[in-house]
């Protein structure tokens, strides 16, 4: 396996899911970048009012509860929801083994969802000898007020994310590409 020693970085030659969590936290990242991904989607769903979309979505409409407006490649998303697909395109960037072409974003308006966003990421890997694959399911909830198009955590999330990196004993300090 490859080591991450003195902020050297070598490239992965097995990686198990079956690390510890601060392994998880501390190299996730570099992890997808050598990961053996078969499948990545990404999902979004709020209330109508919540999307800002151009071209051809702008004039999609719900045809009930709960209308997929899009679902494809996140590359096809991204120009007409760039207020609405952050997610997916992070997700895309993460994963560069299926980058923007084969991450598959879904974009869901839902009548229902007047006070949150929800993104659900669904992760696959290839299948096992038995022929199941390994999968991971996260399913997250971000309090909105009706029609935004951020939910009201992101601002607190992103900036504990930030703190977090200033206090990183590797390379303290936020460093930008």
């Amino acid at each position: 396996m490859g080591v991450v020693k003195g902020g050297e970085s070598k490239h992965p030659d097995l990686v198990v899911e079956v690390a510890h969590p601060k392994i998880i936290h501390e190299f996730g990242a570099q992890i997808l970048r050598h990961a053996n991904l078969l499948g990545l989607r990404v999902t979004m769903a709020t209330h109508p009012d919540g999307f800002r979309l151009e071209g051809p979505l702008a004039a999609a409409h719900s045809t009930g509860p709960r209308t997929v407006l899009y679902e494809g490649p996140v590359r096809g998303l991204c120009p007409f929801a760039p207020r609405n697909s952050n997610t997916m395109a992070a997700a895309a960037l993460a994963a560069p083994s299926l980058g923007f072409d084969q991450v598959i974003g879904v974009l869901v308006a839902d009548l229902s969802l007047t006070d949150m966003h929800v993104v659900d990421v669904e992760l696959s890997g290839p299948p096992g000898p038995t022929g199941r694959s390994f999968a991971v399911h996260i399913h997250r909830e971000n309090p909105a007020e009706p029609g935004a198009v951020t939910g009201s955590a992101t601002v607190t999330a992103f900036w504990h994310s930030l703190l977090g990196c200033c206090q990183l004993p590797s390379r303290p300090g936020i460093h930008l590409c």
